[in-house]
């Protein structure tokens, strides 16, 4: 159990230092866009700009968040403090949805009135971008299954493809005076924002009303602990998250008279965690004779890290 408990410790720390270096790189690159978008006069930069600072936002969220939901179980929390990654993830999409309407605001007002743009250092800045969100992303890589840490991934990935649509005006724009470009390409970019966003709200919300997991079927659970030896009848079966990677279930069953509720409780012990990703479940057997309830950890007793 200590080893679980080491590992699990050693995964939140990694995350952590990702999260840091990752908003290092995203903060250190906002203030060279930033300038960037002011000289060329473009929106397209501008745009990857403010997304960049809604990344900088988001991470610095994502390592509070992260920092918080490492606190330990207390009496008025019993599962700890988990799902504040959650709700930073869910800051998260929030940020990006502001940065958005900033943008569609500009674009509607620069198709009135087009304004010049300094192309070559579009293009300059935009390649820094591309590297800077490049390099921020792949810290944050092999830590990707802690949703708040998804959020962020996002949202470099997305302000990446932004750093390409402003090489792509640059490099349009130094060789025709097409100046709509520039607006339209913004417009792209917000839309891009808008798609990496909606996995992320609709987990952080799916989480947050104690939704059944993605790629956990209730009935499919039902079934599994219906068909185990001597049990009867499964129901009143809940599978919900308390965070992106640590699944709850609750559920009664419904044994034969001579059944040993152990028995059930083992089989229940050694599969649902490696089965379903289901990491604590309050298990009620019942039969015509007895009422028996445990509640136990499936991650710390059947999971090995």
């Amino acid at each position: 159990m200590a080893h679980d408990h080491d590992a699990g410790h050693d995964r939140g720390d990694a995350s952590v230092r990702a999260l840091t270096l990752a908003l290092a790189i995203n903060t250190v690159f906002l203030v060279v866009e930033l300038l960037g978008a002011v000289y060329s006069g473009s929106l397209t930069l501008l745009a990857d700009a403010v997304h960049m600072f809604a990344d900088s936002a988001s991470l610095g969220l994502a390592l509070a968040a992260a920092w918080i939901s490492a606190r330990p179980a207390d009496a008025k929390r019993t599962y700890g403090y988990q799902r504040a990654e959650v709700l930073g993830a869910l800051g998260n999409g929030l940020l990006l949805l502001v940065a958005v309407g900033y943008v569609l605001f500009d674009a509607l007002r620069r198709f009135r009135n087009p304004q010049p743009v300094d192309a070559e250092l579009v293009v300059v800045v935009g390649v820094l971008g591309l590297a800077a969100n490049l390099a921020a992303a792949w810290a944050l890589s092999g830590h990707r299954e802690v949703l708040n840490v998804e959020g962020a991934f996002l949202h470099l990935l997305a302000d990446a493809a932004g750093s390409v649509a402003a090489i792509a005006v640059g490099i349009a724009l130094a060789f025709t005076d097409f100046l709509l470009l520039d607006p339209l390409f913004a417009l792209a970019v917000a839309a891009l924002v808008v798609y990496s966003a909606k996995d992320l709200f609709a987990e952080s919300l799916n989480i947050l009303l104690q939704g059944t997991p993605s790629g956990i079927a209730v009935d499919e659970v039902r079934e599994y602990l219906a068909d185990l030896p001597g049990v009867v009848e499964a129901h009143d079966v809940h599978v919900w998250s308390i965070s992106s990677t640590k699944h709850a279930l609750s559920a009664h069953v419904v044994v034969e008279d001579d059944v040993d509720p152990d028995a059930v409780l083992r089989h229940c012990q050694s599969e649902l965690a490696d089965r379903f990703d289901i990491d604590h479940a309050t298990i009620q057997v019942e039969s015509g004779s007895y009422s028996h309830t445990l509640d136990f950890d499936c991650y710390f007793r059947s999971r090995k890290v």
